[in-house]
């Protein structure tokens, strides 16, 4: 008997807020500095950044442009639906682009 494997889904809103408050702390940033370093007003920036890391409020998506450029990742890896995507984008993104065009090129030979 075949039992299906169901994961329970997670809001974008979730993955988002995950990323952005490891991506954070891994930089050592407060929730304030990371903020007005994205152009918040220095008066509600860090209760921004804690609204979006508790999942309360969703993140524009210029806003979330922003906070990608400063903490040096892609929009994409903020809001990769899993933890081996996201990490695929990050270590995608460190490669030069012959490195990437060389493991694109593996990729799409091996997919078809």
């Amino acid at each position: 008997m075949l039992v299906a494997m169901t994961r329970t889904p997670t809001s974008i809103r979730s993955v988002f807020a995950r990323r952005l408050k490891a991506c954070r702390v891994d930089q050592g940033l407060s929730q304030r500095a990371l903020g007005v370093l994205v152009g918040l007003p220095e008066d509600v920036a860090g209760v921004r950044i804690n609204r979006y890391e508790r999942a309360v409020h969703n993140c524009d998506i210029e806003t979330a442009q922003r906070i990608a450029s400063v903490l040096g990742v892609s929009v994409a890896y903020l809001y990769a639906e899993t933890d081996d995507l996201a990490e695929l984008l990050r270590q995608f993104s460190r490669m030069s682009a012959k490195e990437q065009e060389a493991l694109l090129a593996n990729v799409r030979r091996k997919a078809t």
